[in-house]
């Protein structure tokens, strides 16, 4: 019997699933790989909410912990009961046409159950091993050695590699569908006392194409070319869309991509602990002298962008969440867009958006206007180095000559934008680290159209 806890703590696995976002797709290949930790998604679930029903109750499992059956036995009567169960004609929210799909059952509940629990708990188990590293720097691979277990799974079983080998970016579990694989840490006296050499993955990997529906249509996929303990040449690919480590995407996420810069006006107001914070830039950097810029004060209204209108103040968080979110053209049920840049594409993702309005005197939703001109016709890309790592700061220019923008593009894709009204002296201090855009001077630029 499945069960729910895999002899875990379960705080980061919690943490892992509420972190998802929710996204409506036919066919799993919709959301496949590193997109899974970013949104909840199942197949077939043709509305929001069916889909936070099925999410609702998997949170249960992964939390407070159910074993499959208490799984099962609450959540299919609800489904009976919402239509979808068995086979049926059903709207494709991709073509548009009726079609006969198989809805829930007991095998796709399973997998559902399984699939989220062991992926959250793994998640959660490589943060915890990462910040212990120093004192269990050896991680093994531990197949469940019985018939049920795929031979490729089987042959890894015992195999020891240091934590940071590239390896386990393609082989921590889970590897595909219905895997039970584990990982387990150990100390140097562990490691030593089990008598197995220490592996080196880096020349290990590959990529290959692989079929991913009776359509043929071909997807890339990441394995492992390696010797087993007999000598023999093998090779692993986990499933489609399971060569990845849900953990370290995971870990990739900018934490503290709701946090103004301290050099934003101040220290922002943010709670951290009962304690205000801002996310501070390291000092030191080139700045736009350093790259031959003009000052801002020299750049004409002609080389401005048209000042938008600024909105007026929601009512509440959900009307201000909506206003962003009708500005920049994204959904619940269209919740991707992809903006061009003068520096390449960013995405925006609508589960993102809501850590905007998590504070009532903020207002961002009053400038959003804004946001998309400074996207996509910046005066400026920077890339600046904070004390946690690197983020690009778009500089708007507008009309309103006193006017700056800043949209500041976190490590994880996500976005922060802030809207100074200040003397010259300020809006020139925030330009500062490696300058990636413009490449020509602005005495050289073109008016704008």
């Amino acid at each position: 019997m499945i069960q729910a806890r895999l002899d875990l703590e379960p705080k980061d696995a919690v943490a892992y699933f509420a972190g998802k976002g929710e996204q409506l797709a036919w066919d799993y290949t919709e959301v496949m790989g590193e997109a899974n930790v970013h949104a909840y998604t199942v197949a077939k679930a043709t509305s929001l909410e069916l889909l936070r029903t099925i999410r609702a109750e998997t949170a249960k499992a992964i939390g407070p912990g159910q074993t499959f059956e208490q799984f099962k036995k609450t959540l299919r009567p609800r489904l009976e009961e919402m239509g979808w169960w068995g086979k049926k004609e059903v709207l494709d929210i991709d073509t548009g046409e009726i079609t006969e799909a198989q809805l829930g059952s007991v095998r796709r509940l399973r997998t559902i159950y399984q699939t989220n629990v062991q992926t959250a708990y793994m998640a959660g188990r490589h943060k915890r091993y990462v910040s212990n590293a120093v004192d269990r720097p050896y991680w093994r691979y531990v197949a469940i050695m019985d018939g049920r277990t795929r031979p490729a799974h089987a042959a890894l079983n015992g195999k020891v590699f240091r934590w940071d080998d590239p390896i386990w970016k393609v082989i921590w579990p889970p590897n595909g569908w219905g895997c039970r694989c584990r990982i387990i840490a150990l100390t140097q006296a562990e490691f030593e006392a089990l008598g197995v050499p220490l592996e080196d993955g880096t020349d290990m990997v590959f990529e290959t194409e692989v079929p991913i529906n009776r359509d043929g249509d071909m997807v890339s996929v990441k394995g492992v070319r390696y010797t087993d303990a007999g000598g023999k040449q093998r090779v692993f690919r986990p499933d489609p869309g399971w060569d990845y480590n849900p953990g370290e995407a995971w870990a990739r996420f900018d934490r503290q991509g709701i946090v103004a810069d301290c050099d934003w006006g101040g220290v922002a107001n943010f709670a951290d602990g009962g304690k205000k914070t801002c996310l501070a830039s390291v000092a030191g950097q080139k700045t736009w002298q350093d790259h031959d810029r003009p000052d801002v004060a020299s750049i004409p209204a002609s080389q401005r962008l048209p000042t938008p209108a600024l909105l007026n103040r929601a009512a509440s968080r959900k009307e201000a969440l909506h206003v962003i979110s009708s500005v920049l053209g994204i959904s619940e049920e269209s919740p991707l867009r992809v903006v061009k840049t003068p520096v390449g594409d960013v995405a925006i993702r609508h589960e993102w958006i809501s850590h905007l309005v998590g504070k009532d005197n903020d207002a961002r939703e009053r400038f959003a206007n804004f946001i998309l001109p400074t996207l996509e016709s910046p005066f400026e890309v920077w890339l600046s180095e904070y004390q946690d790592g690197f983020r690009h700061r778009y500089i708007g220019l507008f009309e309103d000559a006193g006017l700056l923008v800043i949209a500041r593009l976190n490590r994880d894709g996500s976005l922060l934008w802030n809207m100074i009204r200040a003397k010259t002296a300020y809006i020139n201090g925030q330009r500062k680290g490696i300058m990636l855009f413009p490449n020509e001077k602005a005495d050289q630029l073109p008016d704008r159209p």
